[in-house]
């Protein structure tokens, strides 16, 4: 695959393969840029589905299911959680850059009094 958006392109353009059936060749220098591109292509995903602009809080649960499905297949699982939102609250998305471990590294967005955080890891073989 040539970019990102390929490799989307030809993931979603179909139903999700069986667990490790799909080959990611990613070539970064930082587990910061693997993140980066793990939400490029999650975000890619749910585009298809909820059009440009997307709400996270209209996400509904089968296509939370199907989103871990094709991460699945290329041996990543995404997990993504939700809370109600505090009163008050700071959300930090460049804090990641700072972490040295795929697992350590979150994304979160609000939307519809709740925060919803994002995160990766590699799946067992």
């Amino acid at each position: 695959m040539d970019s990102i958006d390929d490799f989307c392109e030809a993931l979603f353009s179909k139903e999700p393969e069986r667990p490790g059936g799909v080959d990611l060749t990613i070539y970064v220098d930082e587990p910061s840029e693997l993140f980066e591109a793990l939400l490029l292509i999650m975000t890619n995903g749910l585009k298809r589905w909820y059009g440009p602009r997307i709400n996270i809080s209209n996400v509904d649960t089968e296509h939370i299911l199907k989103l871990r499905q094709y991460f699945l297949s290329f041996g990543i699982i995404i997990d993504i959680e939700d809370e109600d939102k505090p009163d008050i609250y700071s959300i930090d998305n460049r804090a990641y850059l700072n972490k040295k471990s795929l697992d350590d590294m979150t994304f979160t967005v609000e939307g519809s009094q709740k925060l919803f955080t994002v995160k990766f890891k590699f799946a067992a073989k």
